[in-house]
């Protein structure tokens, strides 16, 4: 069996508000890695709700790194294995739209769900939710802890896998007529029973267009930025400094003008030209498909001379950079 198994805790109700994450590494049947990320999500907004279920607080994320950051240590410790996760579509989700909200492409990946296998080799139970397949069979965790919870997946896949009597997750799910989950062209399908017609299948198009980059959702309005509100929570520091920046619109409420001088007032230097220079085009008024192909015009070798690639924001992404969070936003 090789897998790895996966957990998020999210900071609220929003898919993209990643808080902590862990993945469980599975080689022929042993864990033989295991890594825990508490992550600092783009709103630093933690609802009373879901601060009761993980106990997780802002003060606890204030220093962590963002999904931009965990991303390539997570991607480099899954590698090309299948990922698996309890209620799968649930963290599938919660990793496409946390990565899609710092504009990061997700690649295309397999996935299963320990809930479905459960139910099909343990069929009859009342009850088939983390907690209580682990009761069952015996399996001590702390539920709500990203680790904890990943280790638990793990356990239970690897419990069905015994009753079943297999060594590998391909004949796990042959053998229980499941097919697997897949990601790839912003389309989540999930993983189903065979012998039910209908697949779940999720189409992410709000998120990224058919070859996978992020996309804005035009059905999602932007707010508008408190320009006193961000200068009031910056203070003296220089967030944006040494960047710069290419407006392709105004920010939302503010006119061109007040836009650029708040960004340089947190240490963006401005641009009316994109060039190999610039780190940040903001997509303001315009879905990021069309930034793009203002950045394909403007410049053929937008990576010249630099070490990373010019990156593009829609405006919702920029206030991410923002200081003062959802208090400099007007919803």
């Amino acid at each position: 069996m090789d897998f790895v198994a996966i957990d998020f805790e999210t900071a609220n109700g929003q898919p993209h508000s990643a808080c902590q994450l862990a993945a469980v590494v599975v080689e022929n049947g042993q864990v033989v890695n295991e890594m825990s990320w508490l992550v600092r999500p783009p709103r630093m907004y933690f609802s009373p709700h879901n601060i009761a279920i993980h106990g997780i607080r802002p003060q606890d994320v204030m220093d962590a790194a963002t999904m931009e950051g965990v991303w390539p240590e997570f991607k480099e410790l899954v590698g090309s294995h299948v990922l698996l996760a309890h209620n799968a579509g649930f963290d599938m989700r919660v990793l496409i739209h946390s990565l899609s909200a710092f504009d990061i492409a997700c690649h295309p990946f397999e996935y299963s769900c320990t809930r479905l296998l459960s139910r099909a080799a343990w069929p009859g139970r009342r009850r088939y939710g983390l907690k209580a397949l682990a009761d069952s069979l015996g399996i001590q965790f702390k539920h709500h802890d990203a680790l904890e919870d990943s280790r638990c997946c793990a356990h239970i896949a690897l419990a069905v896998a015994k009753t079943v009597q297999v060594d590998s997750l391909e004949a796990l799910e042959e053998k229980l007529n499941i097919s697997r989950g897949r990601y790839h062209h912003s389309l989540l399908q999930g993983p189903r029973s065979r012998s039910k017609r209908n697949a779940q299948t999720l189409q992410l198009r709000s998120q990224s267009d058919r070859w996978g980059f992020p996309n804005q959702n035009p059905s999602i309005r932007s707010p508008s930025v408190d320009a006193e509100r961000v200068a009031q929570v910056a203070g003296s520091s220089k967030p944006l400094a040494g960047r710069t920046l290419v407006l392709l619109g105004p920010l939302r409420g503010l006119n061109m003008q007040a836009s650029i001088k708040l960004l340089e007032d947190l240490g963006a230097k401005c641009s009316s030209e994109i060039s190999a220079e610039t780190h940040y085009v903001v997509a303001c008024g315009t879905t990021l498909a069309e930034a793009n192909q203002v950045v394909l015009e403007q410049t053929s070798r937008p990576s010249q001379g630099r070490d990373t690639p010019i990156r593009i924001l829609s405006e919702r992404q920029l206030y991410a950079l923002l200081p003062g969070g959802q208090a400099a936003l007007n919803w």
